[in-house]
């Protein structure tokens, strides 16, 4: 386990589906850390229906997207929350048409790594089931949280969910 070391280290949390708590789940893990003294980047990896922003009440409409396409720089849209300074949030920025393919590139294994060196980085991915984005985004993450509704949520339905991290090598 990878993520057991002290260094920083990037973890994915994704829900089974829409609706399970995925994004409230990473908001709030990402507000301990960073009560507990650590530096934390939480990212909304959400390409579809982002809510990282929302959540905190920040600025939408510029973020990761920005930064992976060169329009910006991720000083510049990364929006701190807390008075301690330890938790900087990066919203999704402007949707793209395709965000398989936007999660999965170099440009986003760079950034992740980069942030990883001095942060514990958290990114908000999509669900698991309906599309490979978490997938995707996972096997460049030191870890995945899966979050699951109980009593909603099937033995098969999160073993396919697990099945699709491991093909994805997560």
């Amino acid at each position: 386990d990878r993520t057991s070391t002290t260094r920083p280290a990037s973890s994915l949390s994704a829900a089974l589906s829409p609706g399970d708590g995925k994004s409230t789940t990473s908001a709030n893990l990402a507000i301990i850390l960073a009560a507990s003294g650590q530096r934390v980047v939480l990212v909304d990896g959400d390409l579809r229906r982002p809510m990282v922003a929302s959540i905190f009440g920040l600025v939408e409409g510029v973020g990761l997207t920005d930064v992976l396409s060169g329009r910006a720089d991720f000083d510049d849209v990364a929006q701190p929350v807390g008075v301690d300074g330890n938790l900087r949030v990066l919203g999704a920025g402007k949707l793209p048409p395709n965000p398989s393919e936007v999660l999965g590139s170099t440009r986003m294994r760079d950034l992740l790594a980069r942030l990883a060196t001095d942060a514990t980085v958290i990114i908000d991915a999509p669900p698991l089931l309906p599309v490979t984005d978490a997938a995707v985004l996972a096997h460049n993450a030191d870890g995945a949280m899966v979050v699951a509704s109980v009593g909603r949520t099937t033995i098969e339905t999160l073993g396919k969910a697990i099945h699709n991290l491991d093909r994805a090598g997560a």
